[in-house]
């Protein structure tokens, strides 16, 4: 009897039901990874979508999309107002808590749904339509910004060939007053800005020329757009370094002010940054995601890599502003802290001054690189949020008959 009692237990539990398995998780299917991380899923029409050319076009795309204004403009800006190597520092630690994460969300949610912004997030769930019109909403608010920086440095590129250079008297003025010439309110219009209009004008014609074909055509200019601006700042910076007082520059640019950490806006505009800088949550990671050739599709690679050089391409052009910064303080007699710049100022203000500063060929030479790399880097984004909002309109039926 004793012996049986082994498969008396047996029999007994065989005759138990099974208990309930735990319910799936929704859209579990989205976060399965395979052994290639590459698992997607195909697009529900029976049309091909259509795709760039290779891996080296998605890849220069995307880190041009990235590497924009923010990097050249923005960056510095926020680096000199708060608290110069500190806010480095909680740029990268937000770059791998925020920029990396979020940026291979975008990513794998594109390479899954085959899909724009709003197409995926409506297939996602019908309730999420509102977030995915959102990220078409700052995408269109992003062109007109963009096209407006890419406007400005139009014209400094026109000018830049004159000499001497029409700013060299008072950079500030010229900005404000020839530039842009700024009203005394919203509500003070005395008549149309033709230049910057005729700038603006010029930049769309830009915009919808490179993107005359879809990512096909944009995939093909980035290998000028993408590779270019860093060779203008790598120009920029060998020439920076030989300026007098551009090692104090450089020190403002890398000294940690200790301090700075203690101060809640130095974190959060770091993280802001990293929001801005690596572009996610404006549609256009998701769409080139959608866009993205089967064969090289790999989310953990492309959502790690293309953030970290977007990262180390922002510490990189800090040394092509600040040995300026230090530049113009040795000729000012001012201290580099009492500039007073914002991101426009350092750009528009105090880099113009510097490179008015040079001697005549040299000054118009380094005006002509220094604006060749704003417009391309502007255009480099242009091509992502102007492309989030085309793949909005041919994916959404009423548009698309329009």
């Amino acid at each position: 009897e004793v012996a049986c009692l082994p498969a008396c237990f047996l029999a007994m539990l065989e005759s138990e039901p099974s208990p309930p398995s735990a319910p799936p998780l929704p859209r579990s299917a989205l976060y399965s990874v395979d052994a290639s991380a590459n698992a997607t899923q195909a697009p529900p029409s029976g049309e091909k979508r259509q795709e760039f050319s290779n891996y080296a076009e998605f890849l220069l795309t995307s880190v041009g999309y990235c590497v924009g204004l923010g990097n050249l403009i923005v960056y510095p800006g926020r680096v000199y107002n708060h608290g110069g190597g500190a806010f480095v520092v909680c740029y990268f630690i937000f770059l791998f808590l925020l920029g990396i994460p979020m940026y291979t969300h975008d990513l794998k949610v594109g390479q899954y749904y085959r899909k724009g912004a709003y197409g995926s997030f409506t297939a996602m769930h019908r309730n999420l339509w509102g977030t995915g019109l959102a990220h078409i909403i700052i995408a269109g608010l992003m062109i007109i910004y963009f096209n407006t920086i890419i406007g400005w440095a139009m014209i400094y590129l026109w000018y830049s060939f004159q000499s001497p250079l029409p700013w060299s008297g008072d950079t500030p003025a010229f900005f404000y007053d020839t530039v842009c010439q700024v009203s005394d309110g919203l509500f003070d219009v005395n008549g149309m800005n033709w230049p910057v209009f005729g700038a603006n004008a010029a930049a769309w014609a830009l915009t919808c020329a490179v993107l005359i074909q879809g990512v096909s055509s944009g995939g093909k200019v980035v290998w000028l757009t993408v590779t270019l601006p860093y060779v203008c700042i790598i120009a920029l910076i060998v020439r920076g370094m030989m300026l007098d007082g551009a090692t104090d520059g450089v020190r403002a640019y890398l000294e940690v002010d200790v301090a700075a950490f203690a101060d809640f806006q130095t974190w959060a505009r770091a993280a802001t940054q990293v929001f801005y800088s690596t572009g996610v949550s404006m549609g256009a990671i998701i769409t080139f995601g959608s866009y993205q050739q089967d064969s090289n599709r790999n989310y953990v690679r492309d959502g790690a890599m293309i953030p970290t050089i977007n990262a180390l391409t922002s510490l990189l052009g800090g040394f092509a502003i600040f040995p300026m910064l230090g530049f113009l303080a040795k000729e000012t007699g001012a201290p580099i802290d009492n500039l007073d710049l914002t991101g426009f100022g350092i750009t528009f203000v105090a880099y113009t001054q510097g490179l008015a500063s040079f001697p005549n060929i040299a000054a118009q030479a380094f005006s002509v690189v220094f604006f060749l790399m704003i417009i391309t880097l502007g255009i480099d984004t242009q091509i992502g949020v102007t492309e989030a909002v085309i793949t909005f309109a041919k994916e959404t039926p009423l548009l698309a008959r329009a």
